[in-house]
């Protein structure tokens, strides 16, 4: 499941065990999710990814978040990321980076509950992955766990089109930032 969250960063990739699938985040990303968790607590809050991959397409870099769509809406055990705007945001994004930044998943909070996804999460990553609208058939999910004593935690999960949800673990590592990429 997921591991605590070092809010100073120390992991900052995980991978999956058969070491095929691994994904970063930029210290930034991750602070952004915390702090946007903890003011909807107890409520739950997401948005959507933004990122890169490898030319292999195995390795993802997760460097910022979409905005909060003002027709989101979270309850204690559901959450609903909304579109207002964000065809708009990822367009205006694909021209600012060239085509090099754009969207790689989603991420949403669980409060006061363990980061490891609903069933009502695999289907609607699944469904994303196997969309091939949205050109994302290796889809991340970053599930926030917070509990009310103030432990935070994180799942990720990568949800392959060919081959479902795999879940990755932290990978502690000495590298100082991924915010480059």
């Amino acid at each position: 499941m997921g591991k605590r969250l070092l809010t100073d960063g120390t992991i900052l990739k995980w991978q999956s065990a058969c070491r095929k699938y691994t994904v970063r985040l930029s210290k930034s990303c991750v602070l952004k999710m915390l702090k946007m968790a903890q003011t909807h607590s107890p409520n739950e809050v997401g948005t959507s990814l933004v990122g890169c991959y490898s030319d292999n397409g195995f390795e993802a870099y997760v460097l910022d978040l979409a905005p909060l769509s003002s027709d989101s809406k979270g309850s204690r055990t559901s959450f609903y990321r909304g579109t207002t705007g964000m065809r708009k945001f990822f367009t205006k994004l694909r021209e600012t980076f060239n085509r090099k930044r754009h969207y790689v998943g989603e991420w949403h909070s669980h409060p006061d509950a363990i980061p490891h996804p609903s069933q009502t999460d695999d289907m609607q990553q699944l469904a994303i992955a196997k969309d091939t609208n949205t050109k994302c058939p290796e889809c991340i999910l970053i599930l926030i766990g917070h509990t009310l004593s103030g432990v935070n935690e994180i799942g990720v999960f990568v949800y392959s089109r060919k081959r479902g949800r795999i879940q990755l673990a932290p990978v502690h590592q000495r590298e100082d930032t991924t915010d480059s990429h």
